[in-house]
């Protein structure tokens, strides 16, 4: 399977790409029975790379590696473009290394077994919850009518709720 980070390729053998979504819950149920639970969001979703590099192509794991130890020019972990089956399935298009670069010693394939974790850099759910209003608290009137702070602007529609509101009161 091909693995492209800004181009450069990903070099190994067997290489096997797990992607994964978290979605974050919380259990409403208590003490009880019952299966109620809070939907809390979509976290980035995760592809873990699995594979193996002969002892003999060394470089292929320094290369690799260096893809993992490399930062941008505010020294946060550099972000990549991504070229992967399961991560145009998955829709992911940018990744970052994430938690953990490992390679462990396999005497009897004469390989290091690698692995490592990429975490989808601006999700949609990061993208979508960017776009959201802040949710600004309001004040409420009588019955539960918003009223609005001093010096706040209403938009179009609101002046034209707020006029039917004032009629029908």
């Amino acid at each position: 399977m091909t693995l492209l980070l800004d181009g450069e390729q990903i070099r190994g053998k067997n290489i096997k790409v797990t992607a994964n979504l978290r979605i974050e819950e919380d259990d409403l149920s208590g003490q009880s029975s019952n299966s109620a639970a809070a939907h809390k969001g979509f976290k980035p979703k995760t592809l873990t790379v699995a594979m193996q590099v002969r002892f003999q192509e060394s470089a292929d794991l320094r290369s690799t590696l260096r893809l993992a130890e490399a930062t941008d020019a505010g020294g946060k972990a550099k972000v990549y473009r991504i070229v992967n089956d399961t991560a145009q399935a998955f829709g992911i298009r940018q990744v970052r290394f994430s938690d953990n670069f490992s390679a462990r010693e396999d005497d009897s394939l004469r390989a290091w077994m690698v692995s490592f974790t990429l975490v989808e850099h601006l999700s949609v759910a990061e993208r979508v919850e960017s776009r959201r209003p802040d949710g600004d608290a309001t004040a409420q009137g009588p019955g539960g009518v918003s009223e609005t702070e001093p010096g706040q602007e209403l938009t179009a529609f609101e002046k034209v709720l707020k006029r039917v509101d004032e009629a029908l009161a």
